[in-house]
């Protein structure tokens, strides 16, 4: 906190910085914190983003999303392809086998570098008196587009270990199948919250103990009892209970400040642990491969949002504009998933130090550079302005 205050910089900046230094004084005085690799996997995907989810689907403005859900739709899943396909040519071409780096490496750091992060964003964009339309589009956005890197993460890691042989169609199938399901598993088990909470006293604590027990109880029953993704599953129980949840106004400011307060804790801790994991040997082996990643990510960002930009505009018929197409690219923020995800990489894959490498490069100039930046870009752009 008093880093943030006094340095101007990122609170998850200094966070970092906080880690880093942890690194450095926690094993000179003994103490083990019983982190290892191994169970860092299970803690990141299986504690820590359920809770980030469901917080920031609770948080999304329904209302305003409701018209612009197919571009967000796109955006998320088409337009998320695309920027990890084009970010994994660009870092398998210019890294190259021969250094290790495969197509299977590439194709997963370009799903990790390409989920995004908005809280900055939205917030500028609130300040800036920005159409709300243009931060609930990137807000939606970054939250479908989270939790289907989530999916095909997982479905490219199982490939990379060996646990599966999946091509073509049955790659198509295979994703419907897990999103699909862990969609229905959600929207089941929210209805049953919903019944739960119309006949249990109406209180704050009773409320947010339900949707605790929704948010992880989703994600058990998906991802662990049916093989789903429990990722979607959380997404979805969290917009479908969400009016119910909220429903009270009398409870409604204590459910949003107690999820607030976990999404923060959570978020948080995420970059605490990527500054613990962090060594200054990644700058001076991995330098390369971190410019072609920050390299990558702009560019695949760049393509990915003028083409959903201009499927909502002459596809859907959405009232999406062409300027909000900088602040969509610069504000593609990487934060707390792309890190979440790479430091959940099995170290039994020769080149997850790589990946790590390039997914922490990519946070930090995000942080540094264009979280920075974006408040000028965003006082800059005329947003009333239409461009055909």
């Amino acid at each position: 906190m008093i880093c943030a205050k006094y340095s101007r910089l990122p609170l998850t900046l200094c966070i970092l910085f906080w880690g880093m230094l942890s690194s450095f004084i926690i094993p000179m005085s003994g103490f083990d914190t019983g982190l290892r690799s191994d169970n860092f996997q299970d803690l990141i995907l299986f504690v820590l983003i359920p809770i980030l989810v469901f917080e920031a689907a609770l948080n999304l403005n329904t209302k305003v999303m409701r018209p612009l859900i197919g571009a967000i739709l796109f955006s998320a899943t088409i337009g998320m392809i695309i920027a990890a396909s084009i970010a994994a040519a660009i870092m398998y071409y210019l890294i190259g086998e021969t250094q290790g780096f495969p197509w299977i490496a590439a194709l997963i750091t370009g799903l990790v570098i390409s989920a995004t992060d908005p809280v900055a964003v939205v917030t500028q964009l609130k300040e800036a008196k920005a159409p709300e339309k243009l931060a609930t589009l990137i807000e939606g956005e970054s939250l479908f587009n989270d939790a289907t890197a989530i999916v095909l993460y997982g479905i490219l890691l199982a490939i990379a270990l060996g646990e599966h042989q999946v091509t073509g169609m049955g790659g198509v199938w295979l994703l419907v199948k897990v999103m699909l399901g862990g969609s229905l598993v959600g929207a089941v088990l929210a209805k049953l919250a919903i019944f739960i909470l119309k006949v249990i006293p109406a209180t704050s604590a009773n409320y947010t103990v339900t949707s605790l027990a929704l948010a992880y109880g989703s994600f058990y029953l998906a991802e662990h009892i049916l093989n789903l993704s429990g990722i979607i599953a959380v997404l979805i129980a969290a917009l479908v209970a969400k009016n119910a949840l909220l429903g009270l106004r009398a409870n409604k400011v204590e459910i949003h400040q107690s999820w607030e307060f976990l999404s923060f804790v959570a978020n948080l801790f995420v970059f605490y642990l990527m500054g613990l994991v962090f060594t200054f040997t990644m700058f001076s082996d991995q330098w390369f491969a971190m410019l072609i990643g920050i390299l990558a990510a702009f560019v695949s960002r760049l393509v990915a949002c003028y083409v959903s930009i201009g499927f909502g505009k002459f596809v859907l018929k959405h009232s999406v504009e062409w300027n909000y197409g900088p602040v969509m690219v610069w504000g593609g923020l990487r934060g707390v998933v792309t890190i979440a995800l790479v430091l959940s990489l099995p170290v039994e894959l020769h080149y997850w130090w790589t990946i790590q490498s390039i997914g922490f490069g990519v946070v930090l100039f995000t942080l540094v550079v264009q979280a920075t930046t974006n408040p000028w870009l965003v006082r800059k752009i005329d947003f009333k302005q239409k461009l055909n």
